[in-house]
């Protein structure tokens, strides 16, 4: 059971609807206003379902609002106060750009939490941000390893646990990293407001204005700056009007806890402090998706650790993508993934719509910017679906962006064409997109078929270079590697290629090819920055 687009909320009707999750955020001091996040969260997805062609305008273009008196002036305004936050800081604090970062809710406070490896994250001290102390200060635990485990009871193929090093293999506590970059914004003349919500801007010829409401009063109030930022996340409303309403193609609803009390152990379903557990499956499909599990330890002191429940779907199957509904799942089939103990209990529930979107065309690429007016992190929507994990990819990408966007403002380029180079997409992104397809079932496949080729991919990578399946899971993986990945996995279930054009029809599978044939291309003669230049590699 779901909600439906402009359902208001009502917690005796959630009570109804969706029992366990009411009963087991019970002990939750703030349960309602968690709920009602996600509630939120899902109606924002609701609307775009019901129109998912359509689009708000919001940026409007040569004009400016009548009797509006602007604030305050800025040289970058952010809305969004988590990945948006990160890149503002090193806006701010390495570049001493004035910036104003705002959010709906709160700024710094997150609904997920983020894992990552110790390579990515020096990325943080290489730009300026943190020290390696002050990231430290955010760790909450390292793993030996990790692995990836696909179901195959009912699989003709059959794969042992593909173990991975350095991916995924610390675990972040995610609102203290982000309190760390308030705290570095708060060294600055950067300015910070929560409960403010975006409510269009206007793009002209020498500023950009940014007209807000207060949530608590509805008051209105105006910015302006040279650049606007939107970070809002997946379902951004600028991004659907960028975009003409197809903003993503992919999703990857998802939802979990941070929970005190499972049984600890290296057995199957117990959960491991010095493993992190990165997509594991311990069932075949049914009603159209294929659900997938995480598990990762924050704290052995505190006894936290951290379960998703996820799936990944094309926005325009007929598959049930309700969070609330995801819940219901996720407490229900819980414990056969992992036990708990008498003294089990919700931290806090973690929750969201993850972003992908499939190129199929040579001018069929998201746009991510206008007049200024520039998209990052998940509403910009370019990070590799496989991991579903745009924290990853906003860290491996944070000095480019920051970077380049401080080439923008110094030279004045703040036109489409300029902030468009301003992304965090790769050309090997497309191909994990399409190879994350085999992760969906389609209406007329079997229940074990995703599974089935899921093992033959996890088999190939068991032969393969243990170098491979780490760039395969930090969207680094090259050309060659690539070929060898699909070769070995052709060999061993040869129907893989049948399946690819089941899933992809016979234009995406060539989209799917050409995109790989970019990718090459792009290993040749591909571009890096410098000093904040696009310069050739």
């Amino acid at each position: 059971m779901n909600l439906k687009a402009g359902e208001q909320f009502n917690l005796s009707e959630m009570r109804l609807k969706f029992p366990r999750t009411v009963e087991n955020l019970a002990h939750l001091p703030n349960r309602e206003a968690w709920l009602r996040r996600v509630w939120e969260i899902e109606q924002r997805w609701n609307t775009f379902q019901t129109n998912p062609n359509g689009a708000e305008e919001l940026i409007f273009f040569d004009y400016e609002p009548k009797h509006s008196e602007v604030e305050n002036e800025f040289e970058i305004v952010y809305a969004g106060g988590t990945l948006g936050l990160l890149h503002a800081a090193v806006m701010a604090k390495k570049y001493r750009r004035k910036v104003l970062i705002f959010d709906a809710h709160t700024v710094g406070k997150t609904h997920r939490d983020w894992n990552i490896s110790d390579e990515e994250l020096q990325e943080f001290v290489k730009v300026g941000l943190f020290t390696s102390e002050e990231i430290e200060t955010a760790v909450v635990n390292r793993y030996k390893t990790g692995f990836v485990k696909f179901f195959d009871k009912n699989s003709r193929v059959k794969a042992p646990p593909l173990f991975i090093n350095n991916v995924l293999d610390v675990a972040i506590e995610a609102d203290k990293l982000l309190a760390l970059a308030i705290k570095n914004l708060e060294k600055t003349d950067a300015k910070i407001i929560s409960d403010l919500r975006f409510i269009r801007a206007f793009s002209n010829k020498d500023k950009v204005l940014i007209e807000c409401e207060d949530a608590k009063t509805k008051r209105r109030r105006l910015f302006s700056a040279k650049i606007f930022v939107d970070a809002t996340g997946t379902n951004s409303p600028v991004s659907r009007q960028l975009n003409a309403g197809k903003s993503i193609t992919h999703v990857c609803p998802t939802v979990g806890t941070v929970a005190k009390g499972f049984t600890r152990g290296s057995g199957e379903r117990e959960v491991d402090f010095n493993v992190g557990e990165i997509l594991v499956s311990n069932e075949d499909a049914a009603d159209n998706r294929q659900l997938i599990w995480e598990g990762f330890a924050g704290s052995p002191v505190k006894d936290e650790y951290t379960t998703y429940l996820f799936f990944y779907d094309s926005v325009k199957s007929k598959a049930d993508k309700s969070l609330l509904g995801l819940f219901e799942d996720y407490f229900e089939k819980l414990p056969r993934y992992k036990k708990k103990n008498e003294a089990w209990r919700v931290v806090k529930p973690v929750f969201g719509y993850i972003p992908s979107i499939h190129h199929q065309g040579w001018n069929n690429v998201k746009k991510t910017a206008v007049d200024r007016v520039l998209l990052i992190g998940d509403a910009a929507g370019l990070s590799s679906p496989l991991t579903f994990c745009g924290f990853g990819s906003h860290v491996r990408n944070l000095r480019k962006l920051t970077e380049l966007t401080e080439h923008a403002l110094r030279e004045n380029l703040l036109d489409e064409k300029s902030l468009s180079k301003i992304n965090a997409y790769e050309p090997r992104v497309a191909q994990m997109s399409s190879l994350a397809e085999f992760m969906r079932p389609m209406e007329a496949s079997t229940p074990p078929v995703v599974n089935e080729t899921m093992n033959a991919v996890m088999a190939a990578l068991q032969i393969l270079d243990a170098s491979v399946r780490r760039d395969l899971f930090q969207d680094k993986i090259s050309f060659a590697s690539f070929a060898k990945v699909l070769k070995k996995t052709a060999r061993i279930h040869p129907k893989v290629f049948k399946l690819m054009f089941e899933h992809l029809g016979a234009k995406g599978a060539f989209w799917w090819i050409a995109n790989i044939a970019e990718s090459a291309l792009h290993e040749k003669s591909g571009y890096t920055v410098v000093n904040g230049k696009p310069k050739k590699w």
